[in-house]
């Protein structure tokens, strides 16, 4: 039996002298721009008489699980979904369609999932969702529910890009996959990688700041 996503331990990342260094979604947890929308998202939920502890939950839960259908797909197993309810499986099976329609129109024929890599020269980790190839071409895939497509996330694939670039993978294109909940996708191209992985270093050199001031 397969284990769900969202069972396993939480990844961590080793240098190879065996430290351990930062992922790249905690490095951009440093960032915080959309903590302020996020606040007013908060309040305005709880006001309406909603849990918005409850709703991230959900949108979690149904997020985690449409990257686990991806995953198997990409590796070729049988999900194991008995830790999801039935309302969850049936909102992430249509973000899998997405995914299944963004592979035909594609062309994609090879898909690596979850792969991982250490930056020895920046000391920092990050698993990759998806190297696929089609087309000839090899293309980062980085899998995304959530409402909108922000800078944050085109920050961290900067940030995966580069861990692929500097562990020797050739990478053509960089796409932001976008699944919708209504089964819709969308394909954000990610062009400047340069000016986002320059951003992604100052969000990694403030990172490390922080460590040494809560020492």
């Amino acid at each position: 039996m397969n284990v769900p996503k969202n069972a396993k331990a939480h990844q961590r990342y080793k240098l190879a002298s065996g430290e351990i260094c930062p992922g790249v979604t905690t490095v951009i947890d440093e960032l915080g721009w959309n903590k302020n929308a996020l606040i007013a998202w908060a309040r305005r939920e709880a006001l309406a008489g909603n849990d918005p502890n409850k709703i991230k939950e959900n949108s979690a839960d149904i997020g985690t699980c449409a990257h686990y259908l991806c995953e198997c797909d990409a590796k070729g197993i049988i999900p194991d979904l008995s830790i999801y309810s039935q309302a969850h499986i049936d909102i992430a099976e249509n973000c899998y369609i997405g995914y299944l329609d963004w592979k035909k129109a594609y062309g994609i024929t090879k898909i690596t999932s979850e792969i991982q890599y250490v930056s020895e020269q920046y000391k920092y980790g990050g698993q990759i969702d998806l190297l696929c190839e089609g087309n000839g071409r090899v293309i980062l895939g980085d899998i995304k529910t959530s409402s909108g497509i922000y800078a944050e996330h085109r920050i961290q694939v900067a940030g995966y890009h580069n861990l692929a670039i500097e562990s020797g993978v050739h990478i053509d294109d960089v796409f932001i996959l976008h699944l919708k909940k209504n089964g819709e996708f969308a394909p954000y191209k990610v062009a400047n990688l340069p000016l986002y992985f320059e951003v992604f270093k100052h969000c990694l050199a403030i990172y490390n700041l922080h460590k040494e001031i809560k020492r």
